[in-house]
C-alpha cells in the first residue's frame, strides 16, 4: 500500500514539459484520416471495408502516436518513429477488413512498437521493459477472474449468450493483441500514468487515466448502445484499468497490464446479445 500512494521515483525521468502543441497535430491528423475513412465507408461501400479499415488504424495510430509524444516529450526525430507506426496501425486495420486473414497483421504492430523502442531509455521510464513471473501470473489472473465474471453476470442477468466462431474469435483476438489493449495500455498505462506519477502519487495519476480509458471506450462505435453495455463497460473496464496501474507500479512494467486487458477481452469476445 505504501508503493500506492508514493510519488514517482526520480532516478526513472525528469519533469518534463508535456509536448501540447505536437500531441494536438496528431490528434487532428487523427481525426481527418477517421473522418475520410468513414466518409469513403459510405461514399464507395464497394471497397470492402477499406474506409472502416482506415477509420479504425486512424484512431489506434493516433494513440499510440500521442503516446510515444508524451513518452519522449517530442524529442526531435519523433516524425519518423510515430509515421512508421502509424503506418502500420493503418495497413494493419484495412488488410483486416479486406481479406479473411487480415486480422493477423494486426500481430505486426506489436514487433513495429518494440523495434522503434529499443535502445530508447525514455521506454523503459514509462514501463517498456520486461517483469517478473509473479506480476505476469497476477495479470493473467485478474483479467481472467474479471472476464469470467462479466460472462456471469451478463448471461445470467441479461440473457447474453456465450458463443463465437473460430475465424471471428481468433480475429478479434488479434486485435485486441495489435491495437485495442496495446494502444490503451501504451498511452493510458504507459506514457500518461507515468507522466502523472511523476508529478503527483498514485491514486491521482491512477484514477485520472484511467478515466480517459473509460471514456475512449465509451465513444467507440463498436460498444453496444444498450444501456447494460455502457454500465458495464464503466464498471469492468474502470476495474481492467485500475489493476493495470496498481501492477504498473508493483511491477515497473506494461507487460502485466496488459496481460490483464488480453484476458479480460479474451472473455469478452464470446459474448452474443
Amino acid at each position: 500500500m505504501l508503493l500506492l500512494s508514493a510519488r514517482f521515483e526520480p532516478a526513472e525521468g525528469v519533469r518534463r514539459r508535456p509536448p501540447l502543441s505536437p500531441c494536438f497535430q496528431v490528434a487532428i491528423a487523427a481525426v481527418w484520416m477517421a473522418a475520410l475513412g468513414l466518409a469513403l465507408e459510405v461514399l464507395r461501400p464497394n471497397w470492402a471495408g477499406v474506409g472502416h479499415g482506415l477509420a479504425t488504424g486512424a484512431v489506434h495510430a493516433g494513440l499510440i502516436a500521442i503516446g510515444w509524444l508524451v513518452a519522449t516529450a517530442a524529442t526531435p526525430g519523433w516524425r519518423g518513429p510515430v509515421l512508421r507506426l502509424a503506418t502500420a496501425a493503418i495497413l494493419a486495420a484495412i488488410a483486416a477488413r479486406v481479406t479473411a486473414w487480415g486480422p493477423l497483421a494486426f500481430l505486426l504492430v506489436p514487433a513495429v512498437l518494440i523495434h522503434e523502442t529499443r535502445g530508447l531509455p525514455s521506454m523503459r521510464a514509462i514501463g517498456l521493459n520486461g517483469a517478473r513471473p509473479i506480476p505476469l501470473v497476477t495479470g493473467l489472473a485478474a483479467g481472467g477472474f474479471l472476464g469470467l465474471h462479466l460472462l456471469l453476470t451478463a448471461s445470467l442477468t441479461f440473457g447474453y449468450r456465450v458463443h463465437a466462431s473460430a475465424a471471428a474469435y481468433a480475429g478479434a483476438l488479434a486485435y485486441d493483441v495489435g491495437a485495442n489493449v496495446l494502444s490503451a495500455e501504451w498511452l493510458f498505462r504507459g506514457a500518461l500514468f507515468t507522466a502523472c506519477w511523476r508529478r503527483s502519487s498514485f491514486w491521482p495519476a491512477a484514477l485520472a487515466t484511467t478515466s480517459l480509458s473509460v471514456v475512449r471506450y465509451l465513444l467507440d462505435p463498436a460498444l453496444p448502445p444498450a444501456a447494460e453495455a455502457r454500465a458495464g463497460a464503466i464498471f469492468y473496464l474502470g476495474l481492467v484499468g485500475l489493476v493495470a496501474c496498481a501492477l504498473r507500479a508493483w511491477s515497473g512494467s506494461l507487460l502485466p497490464g496488459y496481460l490483464t486487458g488480453l484476458a479480460f477481452f479474451a472473455a469478452y469476445r464470446t459474448l452474443t446479445p
